[in-house]
């Protein structure tokens, strides 16, 4: 491999961490994983609409598709109610909540989404 100008990225000890040295299996045909999170908690506060994460989820999640048949996705999300869900949005535990550009029904309806998981936290409800 060429090496570049960010080290990091490159040294062989930091490439492993990203390859599965243990079993050898590619993540993808490994059948001790049961699925795929897009994103931890994934947010987009510059755009509290939603458009610009909905767009990065339905964009992102059919790539992940195209690479792995095998296991099954979902977005990662908090369960937060986003703007373009007004009838839910009481139910966030703050008014914050609502502008993080995030929508729990929205984001899990996207077509490559397999099902739908939130990130409990009970002291913020």
């Amino acid at each position: 491999m060429r090496r570049r100008a960010y080290p990091f990225a490159v040294e062989d000890e930091i490439l492993n961490f990203w390859k599965n040295t243990i079993t050898g299996i590619e993540y993808r045909n490994d059948p001790t994983i049961f699925a795929w999170e897009l994103m931890n908690e994934p947010r987009c506060i510059s755009d509290p609409s939603g458009d610009t994460l909905q767009d990065w989820i339905e964009e992102m999640s059919a790539f992940v598709k195209t690479i792995d048949k095998n296991h099954l996705l979902t977005v990662g999300l908090e369960g937060f109610y986003g703007l373009k869900n007004p009838k839910r949005l009481a139910v966030n535990p703050e008014l914050w909540a609502s502008s993080l550009g995030s929508d729990f029904v929205r984001n899990s309806k996207v077509p490559a989404i397999d099902f739908a998981s939130v990130h409990i936290y009970p002291d913020h409800w």
